[in-house]
């Protein structure tokens, strides 16, 4: 995890708050592109986000039992937030681990 990414997020969050939904209850940083390898080569302060336990790991949240469509979700606001800064589909699709959603 590169320090300096992780000290943005941790402020943007307010001081560590899920970024879902304000929470302070055993948040943690998640990267939005996961998997081997590639969470390093996509981290940017954009694809991280501090989430609560509940919004990360409970039932609906992002890696739970139902929280498939959540993770979806973020994967898509991400790729829509490169687009806007201005990145052409090469750029988005290397930043977003080979894919485009």
């Amino acid at each position: 995890m590169n320090n300096k990414i992780y000290a943005e997020a941790f402020e943007r969050s307010e001081g560590g708050g899920c970024e879902i939904c304000g929470s302070y209850h055993k948040t943690e940083l998640h990267h939005i592109i996961g998997g081997s390898g590639k969470r390093r080569q996509c981290e940017r302060i954009e694809s991280v986000l501090f989430l609560c336990w509940s919004c990360h790991h409970g039932d609906y949240g992002i890696e739970g039992k139902y929280g498939s469509w959540f993770d979806r979700e973020l994967k898509l606001k991400l790729q829509e937030t490169y687009f806007n800064m201005g990145m052409n589909e090469n750029e988005v699709r290397k930043l977003l681990g080979g894919k485009i959603y």
